[in-house]
């Protein structure tokens, strides 16, 4: 009783975080309209998909595992592509606009010159984002299964939410940009792995018994060291920590503002580690079959 008690004095508290962020920062530094244009694409994509995915996991997918465990491969398989659509197409913008910047080769000029305001598109594409991100969140509260790692999950999109609209905010979208890049980029290795576990794509059911699902995983496990336990904590992290001071707001008036801003980066940090420790942990036991 006191731990569900306790649960839900932390879903108040990171939901009421995440509201207010979005409001007080976003809502007012970033455009309403691009705003709605986010939230909207996410849902007319889940309308689109629905009419079309049906079909193809019936096509595709392998294993005889019962109406009801399949509906639920569907249900998370159809989620699965929504989002790896959504993120190449974040990861094809960010990379555009990356590609002409030497911020990842010299993180000092993230910072350099001052003031150095960001351009309206990168601007509009922070406000597509959030409004995204916002109808992540809002479909993790309220609609998905809550499975163990729910409020983890749920946690994340809320965290996203307060850096991406405080650092537009704070005129950090540059910061901003970097952080969602890397993210992005391993999530669409992520969902593609998912995307073949729930279609059944495993050694066990693929034709001549291809570990199609089982090398993804690996693939993914790849991906998310470079990107999230290499790139983060040594371009993002190290760039907060010993270089943000030189921003005029960073380092002026907005200082603890950023700090506090900053902290969060930390929280994500420490999320990584313990996801890529439950992948670990699902490696070794497709690895050591029948040990405990």
């Amino acid at each position: 009783m006191a731990a569900a008690a306790y649960l839900a004095l932390l879903d108040a508290i990171i939901t009421a975080s995440f509201v207010g962020w979005a409001y007080s920062a976003g809502f007012r530094h970033t455009s309403l309209f691009d705003l709605g244009v986010g939230c909207a694409s996410t849902a007319a994509l889940n309308v689109a998909s629905n009419a079309v995915l049906p079909a193809v996991f019936k096509a595709l997918a392998l294993g005889d595992d019962g109406e009801e465990a399949r509906k639920k491969r569907y249900s998370r398989f159809h989620e699965m592509i929504n989002t790896l659509v959504q993120m190449a197409f974040f990861v094809y913008v960010e990379g555009g606009i990356l590609g002409k910047e030497t911020w990842f080769d010299d993180t000092k000029t993230i910072w350099d010159p001052n003031p150095n305001p960001a351009p309206a598109d990168l601007r509009r594409f922070y406000s597509l984002n959030l409004g995204c991100w916002l109808t992540a969140a809002v479909t993790c509260r309220f609609f998905e299964e809550r499975n163990k790692d729910w409020l983890l999950m749920y946690t994340h999109h809320a965290t996203s939410i307060i850096l991406v609209a405080g650092s537009a905010c704070i005129g950090q979208e540059r910061i901003g940009l970097m952080v969602l890049f890397l993210h992005h980029v391993s999530d669409i290795v992520l969902n593609i792995c998912q995307s073949a576990h729930y279609l059944g794509w495993d050694g066990d059911h693929f034709p001549m018994g291809l570990p199609i699902a089982e090398v993804l995983f690996v693939c993914n496990m790849l991906c998310w060291v470079c990107t999230r336990l290499y790139l983060f904590p040594t371009k993002i992290i190290w760039t907060v920590v010993f270089e943000m001071h030189e921003d005029y707001i960073c380092g002026g008036d907005g200082a603890v503002y950023c700090q506090s801003l900053s902290v969060l980066l930390f929280v994500l940090q420490a999320m990584h580690i313990y996801w890529f420790y439950e992948m670990v942990m699902v490696l070794v036991k497709v690895l050591t079959p029948g040990v405990k």
